[in-house]
């Protein structure tokens, strides 16, 4: 199972669902609002591998999606999400975390810039990895392979 966090539009869940159809493919949400269009679409387009959840993240720990998925991607997060994966919010990140089965792993392709007001991180590069690291520790994750995106990886996001 592939779940996307802060799935916002859902195009990447249809787009991953529809490339590999042998995998279930969970859009999750804080506003449902945001996915309306996308499950319709999936209806429509006979896309059966993905679903759409309204939920925040902080919540997923106790739901069932908890130790459910292989891949967890995380993509341009804002407000309490952009604040876990980058180990601010310890309620968000416990939420990521808890979603993972064993060995499962995060993709995450996150931006921190000056207007984003993310309180106690002005921009996202190496000088705040080591406390990222920490944070992702100590809620039982490993913080592997860091980096900066290229604009080839921004593109490839696909995200609007």
């Amino acid at each position: 199972m592939i779940l996307d966090l802060g799935t916002g539009d859902g195009r990447a869940v249809l787009q991953r669902a529809s490339s590999e159809p042998d995998a279930l493919v969970i859009g999750v949400d804080a506003s449902a609002t945001a996915m309306v269009e996308a499950s319709r679409r999936a209806l429509r387009q006979r896309v059966p591998n993905a679903m759409f959840l309204a939920a925040g993240v902080e919540s997923l720990a106790s739901s069932p999606l908890a130790a459910s998925a292989d891949l967890v991607t995380v993509t341009f997060p804002w407000g309490s999400l952009l604040r876990g994966v980058l180990g601010l919010d310890a309620a968000a990140l416990a939420g990521v975390a808890a979603t993972l089965r064993p060995a499962g792993d995060i993709e995450v392709l996150a931006s921190v810039i000056p207007p984003d007001g993310v309180a106690g991180m002005a921009s996202l590069g190496p000088d705040a990895w080591p406390s990222i690291r920490a944070a992702w520790a100590s809620a039982g994750l490993a913080w592997l392979a860091p980096r900066l995106a290229t604009r080839d990886d921004v593109a490839r996001s696909g995200s609007t």
